[in-house]
Parts: C-alpha cells; sequence; structure tokens
C-alpha cells in the first residue's frame, strides 16, 4: 500500500468508513541535523500503532498498514519535505500525509474516527504570519504565531540571492564599485550613472521575483499575513510591483542586520496580534449575539444533535480539550466512556467531523480564547 501527500483539506479518506482507523502526529525538525531523531521517533510510534492494532485489526490490515509505515520512515523524498511534522491518516485502503507547518504533539491512535483537531488548528492559521526579511542582496524567510517564531531554512533548489535570481542577466558582478556602512546599504558608484541605473533595475527585478516566489511558494499554499522587513527604501519597490494579496500594509521599516530574532518577533507581533484578537473576538461576538437569540449553545449533547442534523453553521472547539466517548451519526447521542488503552475516542473531534462533513466551519481555539468553558461552543444556521 502506497502513500500520498495531501495537498487539500479535506481528503477522501476522510469519508472512508473502513476500519481501523489510524491517526499519527509525529513531530520533526526541520534541522536535517536532527534527521535520525526524527526517525528513531517515528519507528517508536509505528511500534505503538501496531501494539494497538493487534487488539482491533486482522493480521493482514494491520500488516498493511505498518508496512507502509515502514517503507515511509525509509523514504527520503518524505523527509526532505518535512517541516515541523507529519499528521498521518491510515486506514486498510489507503495512507494520506499532511505536512505540518507548526509544531504538534506526539500521538498514536487507533479509533473509530480520524483525529482532526490538530490538524484543523494548524490548517486554520488565525495567528499565524510570515515575515519577510530582504536586502539588495538575499532574502530570508519567518514563521510565527502567538507563542513561536523560526526561521524557514530554504531548500537547496531554491533561489535564495540576486544572483540566484538573476542568473547571466545580474549586473552587478562586473562593475566597479565601493560599498560602504555593510551589506545592506546602498553601494557608492563611482562615475559610473549608467552602471548604477543597471544596478537599480538589477535591484527592482529582484524583489519582484522575490514577490513572485515567495507568493507561490508560501503566502499561496499558507494564506497567511505577510510582513515586510527591510529599509525603507524597499518596501517602496517592493510593494509598487507586488501582487502577494497576503502582504499588509504595515510592515518593519529597519534594516535585517539592525535586529535580533527576539526583537523581530516582538516587532511582527504587534502588527499581528490585533488582528489576531480582532477575528476571535468577532467570533466570540457572533457566538454570545447568536447565543441570545437562542441560535447557539455550549452544550456537546445538544449541540451533537444539531450536528447530525446539519443546523451547525460554525463550531468552536477548545484545542486539546477532549471528552472521551463518541456522537452516534444517526441520533446525534454523545456516548461518553472511560478512556480505552486500545482504542481512542473524541466526542469534541467526532463533533468536528460531523461538522465539516455537514458544510459546517470549524475553529480551533486556545482555551484562554475560548468563549466557554464546556469545549464547545456552536452557532447554529437556524
Amino acid at each position: 500500500m502506497n502513500y500520498i501527500i495531501a495537498k487539500d483539506y479535506p481528503h477522501d479518506i476522510l469519508s472512508d468508513n473502513s476500519d481501523p482507523k489510524v491517526t499519527l502526529y509525529v513531530p520533526t525538525n526541520r534541522d536535517t541535523n536532527y534527521n535520525e531523531e526524527d526517525k528513531i521517533r517515528f519507528g517508536n510510534l509505528i511500534r505503538t500503532i501496531e501494539k494497538k492494532l493487534e487488539k482491533v485489526s486482522d493480521k493482514n490490515t494491520k500488516e498493511k498498514i505498518i508496512s507502509t509505515f515502514k517503507i515511509m520512515k525509509d523514504d527520503r523524498s518524505l523527509w526532505n519535505q518535512r517541516l515541523e511534522g507529519f499528521c498521518i491518516f491510515a486506514n486498510k485502503n489507503q495512507t494520506v500525509v499532511y505536512i505540518l507547518q507548526n509544531p504538534i504533539r506526539e500521538m498514536a491512535i487507533v479509533g473509530q474516527r480520524f483525529y482532526q483537531k490538530p490538524l484543523i488548528k494548524d490548517l486554520q492559521g488565525l495567528d499565524e504570519y510570515h515575515v519577510l526579511a530582504l536586502d539588495r542582496h538575499s532574502y530570508s524567510l519567518y514563521k510565527g504565531n502567538r507563542t513561536g517564531f523560526r526561521e524557514i531554512p530554504l531548500s537547496d533548489d531554491e533561489p535564495q540571492t540576486i544572483q540566484d535570481f538573476l542568473g547571466d542577466e545580474y549586473t552587478e558582478s562586473y562593475l566597479s564599485q565601493g560599498s560602504y556602512g555593510g551589506a545592506s546599504s546602498s553601494a557608492m558608484f563611482h562615475g559610473h550613472k549608467s552602471k548604477k541605473d543597471e544596478v537599480d533595475k538589477d535591484i527592482e527585478r529582484f524583489l519582484r521575483l522575490i514577490d513572485q516566489h515567495v507568493m507561490k511558494h508560501y503566502s499561496n499554499v499558507s494564506k497567511e499575513p505577510l510582513i515586510l522587513f527591510a529599509l525603507p527604501e524597499y518596501h517602496t519597490i517592493f510593494r509598487k510591483h507586488s501582487h502577494n494579496p497576503y502582504l499588509l500594509e504595515e510592515g518593519i521599516k529597519q534594516s535585517p542586520r539592525d535586529l535580533k530574532e527576539d526583537e523581530l518577533k516582538k516587532l511582527a507581533w504587534k502588527i499581528i496580534e490585533p488582528r489576531y484578537e480582532a477575528h476571535i473576538d468577532k467570533l466570540k461576538e457572533t457566538y454570545h449575539n447568536a447565543k441570545q437569540k437562542g441560535s447557539a449553545d455550549d452544550k456537546i449533547h445538544t449541540v451533537a444533535k444539531a450536528a447530525v442534523n446539519g443546523r451547525v453553521d460554525t463550531v468552536l472547539i477548545e484545542a486539546y480539550r477532549e471528552i472521551p466517548g463518541c456522537i452516534d451519526t444517526d441520533s446525534g447521542r454523545v456516548i461518553e466512556r472511560n478512556r480505552s488503552l486500545d482504542k481512542f475516542e473524541d466526542a469534541l473531534d467526532d463533533l468536528t467531523d460531523i461538522v465539516i462533513s455537514n458544510g459546517g466551519k470549524v475553529y480551533v481555539i486556545p482555551e484562554d480564547k475560548m468563549p466557554t468553558d464546556t469545549g464547545v461552543a456552536a452557532i447554529y444556521r437556524y
């Protein structure tokens, strides 16, 4: 059985009723120096899943799933694509991998449904953003959220410098110039105005190509806000030519050489935090208004019944909150149970799956941002 790397959500494996349903969340390091450690962690998770499958599935199904996991463990092409982790869904028919952009907890689950909440939290990106730091020679990218911030290592086949982007058309390589004040300072040219004009054109083309590259490979993929971090003159040029719909009007107008990473993180979050808080506040306000009109609820038993009837338009789910048990998809009845060591069940994750399958929206929210203390806040369509 082969596996695929999913580009879209939801994948049709989520509607496949074949049992058992295996979910793995595998934390990984972007730094390739930790390659073997990541594979050891994955191997340990495989052994955990194998023991769980022995109790709930037949031998052939178990071997199909485990053999695919072992192929993945030794597949260099998969590990070359890793970011912060993998979400893996598997049953007897197929195995699907999502590459995660944010740190996640290690999990190995066999259940009646695939465990989606951490994946949805990774995909929704309410507090996620990118920072593009650039000067006249090169650029770098950072990814952050309300708790973390890190540089994104560029792959070996990605262009990284002005020479990489412009190739043989690069002018500056044969110019006579003196540069004063550091790499990010403007170069001083000695009596060659026409050559300086050519270099200005190079920089303009360089920034246009960076914009295209970042938009195609990062912004359009993550759909997250992009903060520009550069000297004021490069803001002017970059924004003049940018077609990136995720580029924010606010930026950081300093040289990337002048700020340490923790300082950059603080400045970036000052820009993002009001947007994040406004989005959360809007969701909470909508919930409270609906609650006053009798079209919202925070009780899992009533919300579950509304969900199976297609009445839930939007539901807020508390991240990492679990209600042991399951939801009957015909009646909407919540069947609460004690936590099983062999088979994972979480009624909140069942709710997530039911709402999505009926065309509703799901937001996975940190505990301190939830408008309720029950782990759920649902807004009804009618």
